[in-house]
């Protein structure tokens, strides 16, 4: 199924006519037809998240993103884009279209292909002043990493927060770069209570 036909289904799910969905997204009923005809390769990224939330679906969907393992969605041959998740919970549920709360450009060099992505922006200053309340951390979704990095980690199924991993023979410890939040340890049967959500690859910091 192509992109134009997902958008004519949805919109037809929807009881919408093309004028209507275009109204919305504030584009005329000919740039609708052109999407569903498929005259148009490139969706604008603006339009495409627009049509998405419209449709009640995902950017990925519409693009056919979801017939493969990947969440990220090509811009053009040097960008992708990666969603920006309103919070982290353990697996993948946080990637639900309700939970996506805006999209990301990043450079192609930036992702591995086949990879999980999302940016999740920091909350609080206990890892100040690498992570800096507001910064977005792209985030490799992955379920372990190496002692000593900077991982996204839930705690007894609550939302994911940042600290630096570091594990021992029965514990592992969860730490902080601010001083004044002391290191976090869980030993033996508590160490099941620690999931690793992700490895931390990259801050975009906006001024």
């Amino acid at each position: 199924m192509t992109t134009g036909e997902r958008i004519k289904m949805l919109r037809k799910k929807h009881n919408m006519t093309q004028e209507e969905l275009g109204a919305k997204i504030g584009v005329q009923k000919a740039a609708i037809q052109k999407y569903e005809k498929g005259t148009v390769k490139n969706i604008k990224r603006d339009s495409l998240i627009k049509l998405a939330k419209c449709l009640d679906t995902t950017p990925e969907f519409l693009l056919g993103w979801d017939e493969t393992p990947s969440n990220i969605i090509p811009i053009d041959e040097e960008f992708v884009m990666i969603p920006v998740v309103g919070r982290v919970a353990a697996g993948l549920s946080c990637f639900a279209e309700t939970n996506i709360v805006d999209y990301e450009p990043v450079t192609k060099s930036t992702i591995i292909d086949g990879e999980q992505y999302a940016f999740l922006r920091v909350i609080g200053d206990s890892m100040y002043p690498v992570f800096m309340e507001g910064d977005l951390v792209l985030v490799r979704c992955q379920s372990a990493v190496d002692s000593g990095r900077y991982a996204v980690v839930t705690i007894d199924e609550e939302d994911g927060v940042i600290k630096k991993i570091v594990y021992g023979k029965d514990f592992i410890e969860l730490q902080s770069i601010n001083p004044m939040y002391p290191p976090r340890r869980f030993e033996k049967e508590e160490m099941t209570r620690i999931r690793v959500f992700g490895i931390v690859k990259e801050i975009k910091r906006k001024f």
